[in-house]
């Protein structure tokens, strides 16, 4: 029969432990719950997608280490906890099971899982640290190789699902064996990684204090509340191992101790403990104090900002199979049709799991094109603010539908939460979503909120209002007559569909080449490469319309639908099966959203087109025009729609390099972290207010030195253009489209005329 004081121990541990776990799961439940009331999500992606995405982000951390010394450091915090898993479990089994321990003369305070895990191995405490390390390098290396693979036509790690899952199989072997090595020495070795492992956990809280409070970096909350009461609950669990392995060595006479004992030891003794008495009660002491501060972590946790901890796992699970640059469909003709979110309830539950997963760490602020520009714009405070309005919200959202069949009022824009202004800055240049180490897409929730404003609102800025009309009107934004949307390559010699549909490709001109004087001179040259290349291809002309993409991100679905249907029902009464653009902006919608509305056609932008045309030896470079251009300087802005959306970023490079002998110089915000042109997201027609991107951003590209700007999107071109004028340089940098280049340098093309190797000057046509 155990002893009273056993029982009630006994007892008191079962309560507390409850009581965690009722708020934890009570706490996590009611929030789960919410989602179901809100919007449902289409397109998640496979089982075998889910899995992958689990792992490489969730057991891997791949998007933490975009930032290195901070995912190393992230890395320390969240694999010491994996590795004290065992280590405080066995405390919870102790705990739970007191009385009986207690009866067969079992220690509590001594039990370890690992007594029971060992797997045959004798390793030296060096020798495990060895292995160990050696293992975690091997991930770190098989997993940075493999991530560093690029193959043709956008092959590579990130959109090649079997060199991920190598990485991974590879990866997972080395971890089990890690944790194998940890849990199957024996429990005086892996008590002593598990020391280790608290000085690590303790480094990388310590330098996470040190950006928060001392550096105070950008996109941190200070002060911080939550942080700190959570980095102390951190603390305490470490320190309070620390002490407690310690005070053990002490009653074991210095049995399998190592030199954070001996450390540690060493100011226990100093403060007073020196017998087997007061080492026990400090031992003890050390025991409750770690576990009790386990159960205050579950019941804080679900509660702040930390619910990340549950939230981001199940986010990078939750991934959908939808391409990055397709909007979500909506079907605006049915009967409980939603137009966008102007109330929590009316945003997909995929948004309100970004907004609890976000740890307000600030990395999608700091890379924010129109934050950086002093907009009001801060994706950190969507993410929160759909979170808060959720929270702030719960009844409404509980209750459901009304009697009338609607969604109780749960406003998530205007005050306390998101404003106009804030939504209306987005470039959606999807620089926020590809840096989140959680797996948030803030673009969406900005994006189903323009469509409210403007569906249901009608607060639309009124240069977009004007561009809207303009493509209703005449289907293109400029708004000029439709009519002459073939005029720019009258005397080229160039067909039309309606002349002769059976060709090879079907070039999509696009509004900007159609109608601007600088994208016509784009257009001209990307014609006569495929002329040159002996293409057979035709363009559409005066059944051209706008695609329809910043009408879409502009929020309006209604005319994106009728000009993506009209556009489509002509692709396909033409039998149309590939198409070639030079417009970013086209190609995304035409690859990635056309499929929505039944539009499937193989989609290829120029520059990977032309790139081809190269490998093939369709077209070549001429070595004299070559020539003169060698003693260029030239770099390449990124466009967004392009790169960070479609995994586009070689082909642009290679072609330069090809038609000028030298390669690019990178700007500091270049590849996956380009900054903005400042036009994507409709911007190309809103007014700016505060800085203006394209003049930072052409700014960090004449910083490179250089005196050529190549650009691969007609909105990135003017933008350009206009930074360059703006800074009074028009005379010494030129921007030039990369068909503009290869035009200058091909065998059979216009030449290196002017400027001692530059391309001749624009000509409006």
């Amino acid at each position: 029969m155990p002893a009273t004081a056993d029982l009630l121990t006994n007892i008191f541990h079962l309560t507390f432990f409850g009581i965690a776990n009722v708020f934890f799961v009570y706490a996590v439940g009611v929030r789960v719950m919410m989602m179901t009331k809100v919007q449902p999500v289409e397109g998640l992606a496979g089982w075998e997608a889910r899995i992958r995405s689990f792992l490489l982000n969730v057991i891997f951390q791949y998007k933490l280490f975009k930032h290195p010394v901070r995912g190393i450091m992230h890395a320390f915090i969240f694999y010491g906890f994996i590795a004290y898993l065992v280590h405080t479990t066995s405390q919870m089994i102790a705990g739970n099971a007191w009385a009986l321990f207690k009866v067969n003369g079992v220690n509590p305070y001594t039990f370890y899982l690992t007594d029971f895990t060992w797997l045959g191995l004798s390793l030296t405490g060096t020798q495990a640290a060895v292995a160990v390390a050696a293992l975690v390098a091997g991930i770190a290396v098989v997993i940075g190789v493999f991530s560093s693979l690029r193959f043709r036509k956008q092959n590579n790690f990130f959109t090649n699902p079997l060199l991920q899952w190598t990485a991974l199989a590879i990866s997972l072997a080395m971890f089990g064996a890690i944790f194998a090595v940890l849990i199957g020495s024996g429990t005086p070795l892996y008590e002593a990684f598990i020391q280790y492992f608290s000085l690590f956990v303790l480094s990388g809280l310590g330098y996470f204090a040190y950006r928060r409070w001392v550096r105070q970096a950008k996109g941190l909350d200070i002060p911080s509340t939550q942080s700190a009461i959570v980095l102390l609950l951190i603390g305490t669990l470490m320190t309070s191992t620390l002490v407690g392995a310690a005070a053990q060595r002490f009653l074991e006479d210095g049995a399998h101790a190592i030199w954070i004992n001996n450390a540690v030891l060493y100011v226990l003794q100093g403060m007073g403990m020196n017998d087997d008495v007061t080492a026990t009660a400090v031992r003890d002491f050390a025991w409750w104090l770690h576990l009790g501060t386990v159960y205050v972590f579950m019941i804080v946790v679900p509660q702040s900002k930390h619910s990340h901890l549950i939230f981001a796992p199940m986010n990078f699970f939750m991934v959908k199979s939808t391409p990055a640059g397709a909007m979500s469909m909506k079907d605006l003709e049915a009967e409980d049709a939603v137009w966008g979110a102007g109330n929590v309830s009316e945003l997909p539950w995929s948004a309100m799991m970004d907004g609890l997963s976000c740890i307000e760490c600030g990395r999608c602020t700091v890379a924010c094109p129109a934050n950086r520009t002093g907009k009001p714009l801060d994706p950190k405070k969507i993410m929160v603010d759909v979170k808060h309005a959720t929270l702030d919200h719960w009844d409404s959202l509980w209750a459901g539908k009304a009697e009338d069949g609607t969604h109780a009022a749960s406003p998530v824009i205007g005050n306390p939460y998101i404003t106009d202004e804030e939504l209306w800055s987005c470039t959606s240049c999807y620089a926020c979503v590809d840096q989140c180490p959680v797996g948030n897409n803030q673009l969406e929730a900005i994006l189903e909120m323009r469509r409210n404003l403007t569906l249901v609102e009608a607060r639309i800025p009124a240069e977009l209002q004007t561009a809207m009309q303009n493509m209703e009107n005449n289907s293109n934004p400029w708004g000029m007559g439709a009519h002459t949307r073939g005029d720019w390559c009258e005397d080229l010699g160039v067909k039309t569909m309606a002349e002769d549909s059976n060709v090879d490709v079907l070039y999509w001109v696009g509004c900007a080449a159609s109608f601007d004087d600088r994208n016509k001179t784009i257009a001209r040259s990307f014609v006569k490469i495929m002329q040159q290349a002996d293409v057979n291809f035709a363009i559409l002309g005066t059944e051209e319309n706008c695609t329809g993409d910043s009408a879409r991100r502009g929020g309006n679905e209604y005319l994106y639908q009728t000009l993506a249907q009209t556009n489509i029902d002509k692709l396909n009464e033409y039998n149309v099966k590939k198409i070639v653009t030079a417009c970013p902006h086209c190609y995304n919608t035409l690859k990635n959203e056309y499929p929505q509305m039944g539009g499937h056609y193989e989609v290829e932008h120029h520059s990977d087109y032309i790139e081809n045309l190269l490998h093939e030896k369709k077209i070549e470079m001429d070595p004299a025009e070559v020539a003169k251009m060698s003693d260029r300087r030239p770099t390449y802005h990124d466009s967004c729609y392009l790169g960070r959306y479609n995994e586009v970023y070689d082909e642009p490079r290679t072609l330069v390099r090809e038609a000028i002998g030298v390669d690019v110089s990178e700007a500091v915000d270049h590849h996956k972290t380009s900054l903005c042109c400042g036009a994507g997201g409709a911007q190309m027609w809103m007014e700016e207010e505060y800085g203006r991107v394209n003049e930072k951003r052409t700014g960090q590209l004449v910083d490179t030195g250089a005196d050529l700007i190549a650009t691969a999107c007609p909105f990135c071109n003017v933008m350009m253009t206009d930074g360059i004028k703006g800074m009074g340089l028009e005379q010494s940098v030129k921007v030039l489209d990369i068909a503009e280049i290869v035009e200058a340098g091909m065998k059979g093309g216009a030449g290196a005329l002017k400027s001692g190797g530059f391309a001749q000057e624009p000509v409006a046509h």
